[in-house]
């Protein structure tokens, strides 16, 4: 952490700062994820929360490399001289920050403008989201083509073609992110009440583990909550966003459409949009915030025109994330227990981009509330407190040739796993699932670990089988399976 904080920076200090030049020209460009890194004072507050500091520790065993490094150089207006690759886009230092300034945002802005994985974005343009070939070099690299195909075949993602071709005309006729202003304070969110309905979004990650879909439709089932969906919605852009294949704008406008397909679909004005992917659920708590004000609503409805669409009241949606909708019924959850999981050690790992959307750094409750139900037993661990190691680092390994070579965080999340001697891990999210399951930890997701206790079939309607790393050990000794 810095000592004391740097002096104040001024336009003209930053001109090569992050890399040469770029955030001169984003800051000319208008860029809104730079709207607010003059209130950087380095206090580092994000420093120890940046996962950074695990990846690579400064030459003295400093940490917050990445974080402190990275604010250094806003201050001073140079180049901060590492590789901001290994950036994982957890967004804590957002999280943390006490002005909301955004490191992993700046670095967004910098992959957008120079970084670009073209292959996500021509994902976007032919598929509308990430299909599941996009996942195939990390089953190969385990062994695991079968699992691939059979999971390709019994539970294809697919849009339909009208939805891609909308998706496809907007970012052939991209919106700069300059067009978009963030809103000066985030809209107070309403507690949310239990919905008689939901709409369900799909996750392009939901692929690899079909069974959190699957649970949880027999979750809401069971609660008596009416589950809808539709192929005429895409992706939202979240994932490939963070990963540098989607721009701001990008995200912005697939999600905004996708909200107008919901309202096709619901018909009403109190609608609850739900799904297993927080970063889903970050897209369109985003989306909503930014399209509370009108300049921004009418940038996306000139957009939105060009494929027949209108934009949406932001009024009639609420975010209904699975970790702040389960535990809206955790009385009645505990009335459908059918299988007491109480011989298994649980370790939990809430997702940053659930945080990021809550505006903490706290370890919330609800996943841990949502096991205990179960009877399985929580180990608390220090874990808890950082970023799996992300997906962008696991797709990034993948792409430069170098699969096997996890990071110091990986290597770290594996380890207090052994230590801990944990049966599980228990997530919120399909992509947090997909780096613990390609470790070779054995995990679930909460969806499906509810579903289990309820007595689902594990193999139907969990779909145990898909997963990388073999459950069998922890579920077998209690009789599961």
């Amino acid at each position: 952490m810095l000592s004391k904080a740097l002096p104040g920076p001024d336009r003209k200090m930053v001109q090569d700062a992050i890399t040469q030049g770029a955030v001169r020209c984003l800051l000319d460009r208008g860029d809104p994820r730079l709207q607010n890194y003059l209130l950087c004072n380095a206090c580092g507050s994000c420093t120890p929360y940046c996962p950074a500091q695990i990846n690579d520790p400064g030459s003295n065993g400093d940490s917050g490399y990445l974080a402190r490094k990275v604010t250094a150089a806003l201050q001073a207006g140079r180049h901060p001289e590492i590789n901001l690759a290994d950036c994982v886009q957890c967004y804590s230092c957002e999280t943390v920050c006490p002005r909301s300034v955004s490191i992993g945002g700046i670095i967004n802005a910098v992959y957008e403008m120079e970084h670009v994985h073209p292959v996500f974005r021509r994902m976007l343009l032919d598929r509308g989201g990430l299909p599941p070939h996009a996942f195939l070099p990390l089953y190969a690299s385990k062994g695991r083509l079968r699992n691939f195909v059979t999971k390709t075949v019994r539970h294809p993602y697919r849009a339909d073609e009208r939805a891609v071709d909308e998706a496809r005309r907007l970012l052939l006729h991209p919106v700069a992110a300059s067009a978009f202003s963030l809103p000066g304070h985030p809209t107070q969110k309403q507690p949310l009440a239990p919905p008689d309905r939901v709409f369900h979004l799909r996750s392009c990650c939901a692929f690899n583990y079909p069974g959190a879909d699957l649970s949880q439709r027999k979750i809401l089932n069971a609660l008596g909550v009416e589950y809808v969906t539709s192929r005429s919605q895409t992706c939202c852009g979240g994932a490939p966003h963070y990963m540098g294949g989607a721009g701001f704008a990008d995200r912005l406008l697939l999600t905004t459409r996708n909200l107008s397909v919901i309202q096709d679909v619901c018909g009403s004005d109190d609608i609850a949009v739900t799904g297993i992917c927080p970063t889903c659920s970050d897209s369109y708590s985003t989306a909503l915030e930014l399209l509370a004000t009108s300049a921004n609503r009418t940038v996306a409805s000139e957009a939105l025109d060009q494929v027949g669409r209108e934009v949406c009241s932001p009024e009639a949606f609420s975010v209904a994330n699975i970790l702040d909708l389960y535990p809206l019924y955790l009385d009645e959850l505990q009335k459908l227990i059918e299988t007491r999981l109480s011989g298994l050690h649980v370790g939990v790992h809430v997702s940053c981009h659930y945080r990021k959307m809550n505006g903490t750094p706290a370890v919330p409750p609800q996943l841990q509330s949502l096991v205990a139900v179960t009877g399985a037993r929580v180990v608390r661990s220090r874990m808890e407190h950082y970023c799996c190691g992300g997906v962008k680092n696991l797709f990034d390994r993948h792409l430069n040739g170098h699969p096997h070579e996890i990071s110091r965080l990986n290597q770290l999340v594996h380890q207090d796993f052994t230590d801990q001697h944990l049966d599980v891990m228990i997530v919120d999210c399909p992509g947090c699932e997909l780096v613990y399951d390609h470790l070779g930890v054995p995990v679930l997701h909460i969806s499906e670990f509810l579903a289990l206790a309820m007595g689902v079939d594990p193999r139907e309607a969990v779909y145990v089988q898909g997963h990388l790393t073999s459950l069998s050990p922890a579920l077998g000794r209690i009789g599961i399976l």
